[in-house]
């Protein structure tokens, strides 16, 4: 299905099939969910440098298809409660140094970690990053972010983000859809499983099926037209991604599931 801005994760071995002439921008992840929280591990499988070499030659193959593709530099987590890595701030910025020394070519996103709930680490690793000369990348993503619920947290990480990094783009990972509204004017980018949700009214669980992921696919792309974060051209090119990609009976019946929601 066509949507114009990608995340991919070096994880999933069907990212690059997601990848069209069409995108008009990816950031690669790094997979910190996959690994860290659903894995547990407390280091990236077979060292960090190995990750990132990984990243570097999925970078370089997407980049051949979309020339406007980044890279998220591989962070640690301090913010899952089964596996909080508590020196994360510092092997975070370990593997900045590596991959802007080792990688200069690549178009990172310098990843700012920090502790969970608390903004001025994030200010304090913004600061050392300063410091040590490592916010060359004009793209940057602020974390810790993907487990918090707190809207009113967000947004004041958000700005407090923005006043000290005024030249930089600016990612949020994982930001949850209540929270949206409040960052939208402090940050350019976020990255959500939003739409694996939106089949709850229906099912009470998350999307497994076809139908459920199209309609949930959907769900989602109305809210954000509705919101303004895409134009009617970009929804509709979307509709007709998932027309010529399913069956006519399959499309029938998850425009009847939305339809019926809308009345």
């Amino acid at each position: 299905m066509y949507y114009p801005y990608l995340l991919l994760s070096v994880t999933d071995k069907s990212s690059s099939l997601y990848v069209r002439a069409d995108v008009q921008s990816v950031i690669i992840d790094a997979g910190v969910h996959k690994v860290f929280y659903e894995w547990g591990l407390k280091e990236y499988p077979s060292g960090y440098k190995a990750w990132i070499r990984k990243m570097v030659c999925l970078y370089d193959e997407v980049k051949r298809v979309v020339k406007n593709t980044w890279v998220v530099i591989p962070d640690y987590p301090s913010d899952y409660p089964n596996n909080p890595i508590p020196d994360n701030v510092e092997r975070t910025i370990r593997n900045i140094q590596y991959a802007l020394d080792n990688y200069p070519d690549v178009q990172w996103v310098v990843p700012i970690q920090g502790k969970p709930n608390s903004i001025q680490s994030v200010a304090n690793t913004i600061a050392r990053l300063k410091q040590l000369g490592l916010l060359k990348s004009s793209y940057v993503a602020v974390a810790p972010t993907c487990v918090a619920k707190s809207s009113g947290f967000l947004k004041r990480l958000a700005f407090t983000a923005r006043q000290l990094l005024r030249d930089k783009r600016i990612h949020m990972f994982g930001v949850n859809a209540r929270a949206w509204k409040k960052i939208d004017k402090y940050i350019d980018s976020i990255d959500t499983i939003t739409h694996n949700f939106y089949c709850m009214d229906y099912v009470s669980k998350k999307c497994t099926t076809l139908v459920e992921h199209v309609l949930g696919w959907l769900r989602f792309l109305n809210r954000l037209l509705k919101y303004g974060y895409i134009d009617n051209k970009i929804y509709e090119k979307a509709l007709q991604s998932i027309k010529t990609n399913i069956s006519i009976k399959e499309f029938e019946t998850v425009m009847r599931l939305l339809n019926s929601e809308r009345r």
